[in-house]
């Protein structure tokens, strides 16, 4: 008579390594995709082209950067809460640093009423995801342009899983831009406000020559001068609905 062996597998055991399955599938995925140098987030009419969030998303389709017949993403939350949102778009997905990208320039408004807000930016992957350090403060109804910079972890804080920012990079299915203040963690700071979002693009930082004065040889130098506010006046929600 032959013995049969019966292999009893704990559950935990298969739930983790369902998960290590669903990670290294999803690393696979975005490290395989490509995202294209220059590209441009415009919000065209009254699009939310994809992005999501907790929070309260609206396009006015007027009122952008380009003016009247130029549409912006605002992010909202009516009461306190976490104020952001996030895209996981194929345009955003892959490895970064194979395509040069080192700088995201993305233009802000403080809409409707000034709210003491800090916009920070993140990338990277449900496993290993950062935040950049430095918080961008837009002008109350009114554009400006700010600059992330990719090209260093030194203003960068790991603030979900494991790996380095160059990993984090090199595998991105998302990023996204909210409201928080240090100490930086998963969760950020509840806050009462809005926001808007225009002309986010991914982009490259160019070096000085040596002969070039204002920064050291092979230090990079942002593409083009981050420019001044534009004066608009903003779409309140209860106008728009």
């Amino acid at each position: 008579m032959i013995a049969r062996v019966r292999r009893i597998v704990p559950g935990s055991f298969v739930r983790n390594a369902a998960l290590v399955a669903l990670a290294g599938t999803l690393l696979v995925s975005a490290a395989t995709a490509a995202p294209v140098l220059g590209f441009l987030e415009d919000w065209p009419g009254t699009s939310l082209q994809g992005w999501s969030g907790g929070v309260d998303l609206l396009n006015p389709g007027t009122l952008g950067v380009g003016g009247a017949d130029d549409g912006y993403l605002v992010v909202s939350a009516p009461i306190p809460y976490h104020l952001g949102t996030v895209s996981t778009a194929p345009e955003y997905a892959g490895d970064w640093m194979a395509t040069k990208i080192n700088i995201v320039k993305v233009w802000l408004n403080d809409v409707n009423a000034a709210d003491p807000l800090e916009i920070h930016f993140s990338i990277g992957n449900a496993f290993n995801f950062w935040q950049y350090n430095v918080g961008f403060v837009p002008p109350n109804n009114a554009w400006q342009e700010f600059v992330v910079d990719l090209s260093s972890s030194a203003n960068w804080t790991r603030i979900i899983g494991q790996g380095t920012f160059e990993a984090a990079l090199q595998n991105v299915d998302r990023i996204h831009l909210r409201h928080d203040r240090a100490p930086f963690g998963q969760t950020p700071n509840y806050i009462q406000g809005d926001f808007g979002v225009d002309r986010l693009t991914l982009d490259v930082a160019v070096p000085l020559s040596a002969g070039d004065s204002g920064a050291a040889a092979g230090s990079p130098v942002m593409a083009r001068a981050i420019a001044g506010a534009f004066t608009r006046a903003s779409t309140k929600r209860a106008s728009s609905e």
